[in-house]
């Protein structure tokens, strides 16, 4: 008789799930039979959710029990809310504890409170007020729209596109609106390189879009918002993204801001059989690309641990973005250990052109999207 395969624990309801069990079934095959457990009953494809305040239909969505059947793994709607990794079990909200032979944690992090007197944007939970607020600017008057991205906040790329698909909205609208972004970054998305940045600063320009890099606001209140060093500016309304905190399990390390340290192959430090990626980590760059990323580490790892003949990799981000500009998107890219790796283009420069690059959960979810609804970047 055969070994029974590893019992593969997998947690959370975003991309990083999807790509990991994708990944570990495409590796380990017979090897490992896959629980997930996710309280969410649809994964959402939430780095669309940016177009919805300016009339754009809901971000689609594909339902975790399609996503079950189709891939013959078993579902648990529930919450995972303690490790025990002494006894390879987790601790539930609702049912009994689970156990497994490998764990893969990806349960992302909580947006902590937004910049002082400051709408923020965390998605889909705040499209509602945010195109209310956007609906709110009366024509004929001129306003100041300021966005912000505070001093924690690495990946800022929804605040760049807010921007330019607001200033699309007041040309369409005939408003007078003059739009800033405060940013702590020296350049606008300077993550991607210096050509890929170079060439979102054009398209700021072309838009009217004024940039304040190396800048920290503290507040908005009565009509300002304050700068640390360069003191008040006027604005009717301030948009920020939030910053975010760990989720800080039970049984699991945590920084102090709540995050998972990992190491360069997404095992939990100092926790056996127990992986984690995505925003729940202490990576900087909390994005849903990297975070496919991580789950291919950590799958082909947790494949090699059940016997599957698999050579793992450590993890090296290759960072891709897909800018919507309200014209014609921008595609975004830099090369791992590469300076003069970063690209911009309005041509493709990845198949399929989602925003969210991912070896197998794009694939897969460019399989389903016609009965699911999902909509491309």
């Amino acid at each position: 008789m055969g070994c029974m395969p590893d019992r593969v624990l997998i947690a959370g309801g975003g991309i990083g799930a999807l790509e990991g069990l994708l990944a570990v079934q495409a590796v380990g095959r017979e090897l490992v039979r896959v629980t997930l457990v996710c309280a969410s009953p649809h994964l959402t494809y939430r780095a669309l959710s940016v177009e919805e305040p300016f009339g754009a239909p809901p971000a689609g969505h594909v339902a975790w029990e399609h996503v079950a059947r189709d891939r013959g793994v078993e579902l648990v709607h529930d919450v995972v809310t303690a490790v025990r990794a002494d006894r390879r079990t987790v601790e539930m909200r609702d049912g009994p504890p689970l156990r497994y032979d490998s764990l893969l944690l990806a349960v992302g992090a909580v947006p902590e409170p937004p910049l002082p007197g400051a709408l923020p944007f965390a998605g889909q939970r705040d499209v509602a007020a945010v195109a209310d607020a956007i609906r709110g600017l009366e024509p004929g008057r001129a306003h100041r729209m300021v966005f912000v991205a505070p001093t924690p906040v690495a990946w800022t790329l929804p605040l760049y596109e807010l921007a330019l698909l607001t200033a699309r909205h007041a040309r369409q609208w005939g408003l007078d609106l003059q739009i800033e972004i405060v940013t702590r970054e020296d350049a606008p998305l300077g993550v991607f390189g210096r050509e890929a940045s170079g060439q979102v600063a054009q398209q700021l320009d072309r838009a009217g879009i004024a940039l304040r890099t190396v800048a920290f606001a503290t507040a908005f209140e009565d009509g300002k918002l304050w700068l640390e060093l360069e003191g008040p500016i006027d604005a009717d309304l301030v948009i920020a993204l939030p910053a975010l905190r760990g989720r800080a399990l039970p049984g699991l390390p945590a920084d102090e801001h709540g995050f998972t340290p990992v190491d360069p192959y997404c095992r939990v430090r100092g926790l056996d059989r127990v992986w984690a990626v995505g925003d729940m980590t202490t990576r900087p760059l909390k994005q849903g690309g990297l975070a496919t990323q991580q789950a291919d580490v950590a799958a082909e790892d947790i494949a090699a641990r059940a016997g599957a003949k698999a050579t793992v990799h450590p993890y090296e981000p290759f960072l891709r973005g897909l800018l919507l500009t309200g014209d014609e998107p921008l595609f975004l890219e830099r090369r791992p250990h590469a300076p003069s790796g970063s690209r911009a283009r309005t041509e493709f420069l990845w198949w399929p052109p989602h925003k969210i690059v991912g070896r197998h959960a794009v694939r897969y979810l460019e399989q389903v999207s016609a009965d699911a609804g999902l909509r491309r970047g």
